[in-house]
């Protein structure tokens, strides 16, 4: 895990800490969803910029480390105007998280897969 952090650094991804993550989110004070890995929360960062941070559920669990290194080694790596931008990651004792591109209407996938008719 450690190798593979510190070839992620190398990368477009940014390290947060996780004391930057709460300050930004204002001790995780605004959820926006939550799935089967972790729950997402809405944050902004001091230059104003509005991040989504997603919060992994557990901290040593393997399947965690799976799905974190899962998500920061592809989308960090792939940047195209079509696909949400992960800004950075956090792996600190406490917390697991990943920093995305706030997309204030909401993911495609709730226009393509919702129930109701327009």
């Amino acid at each position: 895990m450690d190798q593979f952090l510190n070839d992620m650094e190398k990368e477009k991804p940014i390290r947060f800490t996780s004391r930057q993550l709460k300050i930004a989110t204002d001790n995780f004070s605004t959820l926006l969803g939550s799935g089967g890995f972790g729950a997402i929360y809405k944050g902004v960062f001091n230059d104003e910029t509005m991040v989504a941070v997603k919060v992994l559920h557990g901290t040593s669990d393997k399947r965690i480390e799976q799905q974190f290194m899962a998500e920061v080694g592809t989308i960090g790596r792939v940047h195209h105007f079509n696909l949400v931008r992960l800004y950075g990651f956090c792996f600190d004792k406490n917390l697991r998280a990943l920093v995305y591109e706030y997309l204030p209407n909401g993911s495609l996938d709730r226009f393509l897969f919702t129930q109701e008719k327009i």
